[in-house]
């Protein structure tokens, strides 16, 4: 009875209350002083209170954030690191209220609400993998690259130059703050500072310091050489001259060297195109490159690509020679060693030399090496080949090509300890082509001439053959080229797709 009365009571309580009265009326809506987040959803339908929380979760999206880096600025979105609402039933437990349950719950929430506005806080999430995408794209392109020491040499002394100490953005630490100010967020546009860390070179002026020691050199020489050949090897050493390579660093000939053109330096110098002399700009290089090859065997360093030439040449012995010819024919060593080394490349009294510095940890004393070539075939040139000339008498007779003997040669490494031989390696294999002698006689059959007209054509012809103007002449023990061959070498990179090699 008791019980029956109380209830009686709520009922009519409520029904004194206008708000309870029309709850029916305004069963679609959400009641007054209702907040999700920031957003009033007060008297809205559900498709309405949705749409509003939505477009206010696009408007924080759209915030700006300004990263700094240094004196630099990077500027995005929250959208873009990833900002993005969670997952929440805000709406339908705002719709419910005042709505469902007994009528002690419905009153309940009503008198909630009149004490004060019901909020529904949302819950926010960032990307990390997009902030981390951001920070290691767009504000780590303001990093500041260190600079490794250097050491060059001028005037026989060396020159050091002292390290850059760089600037770089940590990611990982960067990310973290981004982050974190994501959590603390006032809902604003937002700026935070990258993280910058002092990035140390790799190697420093101590390291380059340690480049004082001779480790290998070699010189050959083009006494006979002409001018424009001369010049050529000259410019070959200014291009390599103080080239440094750290440690694991590949040097490239090709890379130093090209292009073979008047603007590098270059001037026209004989070279040989299938058997025949030719004027080409860059004629020499190759004894740039041979030069080198045998100073950095004397360095024991390690030789990543060597090629022979197609024949022999002059002023090395067989299997001691190393070409360069287009980009096929390329000559590259690596710097094995731990520490910097520099190249030292002149010229001087029709020498061309090579240096290598570095920091020597060989035993120089009691430790030696050299190099030994070894022919193991020889192939005789094949028979002349006669070209006829019907402008010329029949007494005209010229060797424009020296016949080349072909042969197969090996190259031996060999070490001394104590002056007893310990080791003897194979260094290289190498082939070299047999080529015939290229004569041009003539056919004109002409009237007898009296011997004052034969001692002028003698003198001219004596004068038409005449070495060419970049011949290089050789030592007869000299295996590479015991007969004595004219010797010249260039390529021209125009010259790849039609000439097999041109530097002989």
């Amino acid at each position: 009875m008791i019980f029956s009365a109380i209830l009686l009571s709520v009922f009519f309580l409520f029904a004194g209350v206008p708000k309870v009265a029309s709850a029916e009326e305004n069963a679609n809506t959400i009641v007054k002083g209702v907040f999700i987040d920031e957003v009033d959803v007060s008297g809205m339908t559900k498709e309405q209170a949705e749409e509003a929380v939505k477009v206010y979760a696009e408007g924080l999206r759209e915030k700006g954030v300004a990263i700094m880096v240094g004196e630099e600025v990077v500027y995005t979105t929250m959208g873009d690191l990833g900002y993005m609402m969670e997952e929440n039933d805000y709406v339908d437990q705002a719709l419910a209220l005042g709505k469902a349950g007994n009528l002690i719950k419905r009153y309940k929430d009503i008198k909630d609400i009149e004490q004060g506005n019901v909020i529904y806080s949302l819950s926010f999430i960032c990307d990390k993998t997009k902030i981390k995408d951001i920070v290691a794209e767009e504000v780590s392109a303001y990093n500041i690259a260190p600079k490794n020491a250097k050491v060059s040499r001028k005037n026989g002394e060396f020159v050091y130059t002292d390290h850059t100490v760089g600037k770089k953005v940590n990611v990982e630490k960067t990310v973290e703050a981004i982050a974190q100010a994501i959590d603390q967020w006032n809902r604003q546009d937002m700026v935070v500072d990258a993280v910058i860390e002092d990035d140390m070179p790799e190697y420093t002026r101590e390291d380059v310091e340690q480049v004082k020691d001779l480790l290998g050199t070699f010189t050959t020489e083009y006494t006979d050489s002409a001018e424009g050949r001369a010049a050529n090897l000259a410019n070959g050493a200014r291009l390599i001259n103080n080239a440094l390579l750290y440690p694991g660093d590949v040097f490239s000939a090709y890379k130093y060297l090209t292009p073979f053109t008047e603007a590098n330096g270059y001037f026209v110098a004989g070279a040989y195109l299938q058997g025949r002399v030719i004027d080409s700009v860059g004629g020499g290089a190759c004894q740039v490159t041979t030069t080198l090859y045998n100073a950095v065997l004397f360095a024991e360093l390690e030789v990543v690509e060597r090629q022979p030439h197609s024949m022999t040449i002059s002023y090395v012995d067989l299997s001691r020679d190393a070409a360069i010819a287009g980009t096929y024919k390329d000559f590259k060593f690596k710097n094995s060693s731990e520490v910097p080394i520099l190249i030292e490349g002149y010229t001087k009294g029709r020498r061309i030399t090579f240096n290598i510095w570095g920091k020597e940890t060989r035993d120089t004393k009691k430790r030696k090496i050299e190099f030994v070539s070894v022919v193991k075939s020889k192939t005789n040139p094949p028979a002349d080949v006669i070209t006829e000339d019907p402008n010329q008498p029949t007494t005209y007779h010229k060797v424009t090509q020296s016949a080349h003997t072909g042969y197969k040669a090996e190259l031996y490494k060999v070490i001394y300890e104590n002056g007893k031989e310990v080791s003897r390696t194979l260094v290289n294999k190498s082939s070299y082509a047999a080529a015939p002698r290229y004569v041009t006689v003539g056919t004109k059959k002409v009237e007898e001439v009296t011997d004052k007209d034969k001692d002028k054509e003698d003198k001219k012809d004596t004068k038409k053959n005449d070495k060419p103007k970049d011949s290089t002449e050789t030592s007869d023990n000299n295996l590479a080229n015991p007969d004595g061959q004219l010797q010249a070498d260039t390529w021209n990179d125009s010259w790849e797709d039609v000439f097999e090699e041109i530097d002989e």
